[in-house]
């Protein structure tokens, strides 16, 4: 995913293609650093609003499972990370690529993802 760059603005758009954020960690766990940044970047307000239905639900966990972080998509369609492997560019630059995707083939059939 090396020439992928997401600009600020492209990744505000392209929020809109998400319907929801689960995301679940060990506060006390150092494998969570991810999902933690993830969750503070998901929250920021430019996010909220560009898309102001996104659901973003964190759960804290008091077991030693790893960090997740699955994304819904407008589409039905999901993307699941095991985040302790991951940084967080990592997750996002996936999810961008699925949102531009989904864009370019709304786009192509003249549908808008504010008409959902």
């Amino acid at each position: 995913m090396g020439g992928f760059k997401v600009t600020k603005d492209m990744s505000t758009q392209l929020f809109k293609y998400v319907r929801r954020v689960d995301i679940k960690f060990n506060p006390f766990d150092n494998r969570t650093r991810s999902a933690r940044e993830l969750m503070r970047q998901v929250q920021a307000t430019r996010i909220q609003k560009a898309n102001p239905k996104i659901k973003i639900n964190t759960q804290i966990l008091g077991t030693v499972d790893p960090p997740s972080v699955e994304f819904e998509f407008v589409d039905g369609n999901k993307k699941i990370f095991d985040s302790q492997d991951m940084h967080v560019n990592e997750m996002l630059n996936e999810v961008f690529l699925a949102a531009n995707t989904m864009d370019i083939e709304y786009e192509l059939e003249g549908k808008s993802v504010d008409d959902k």
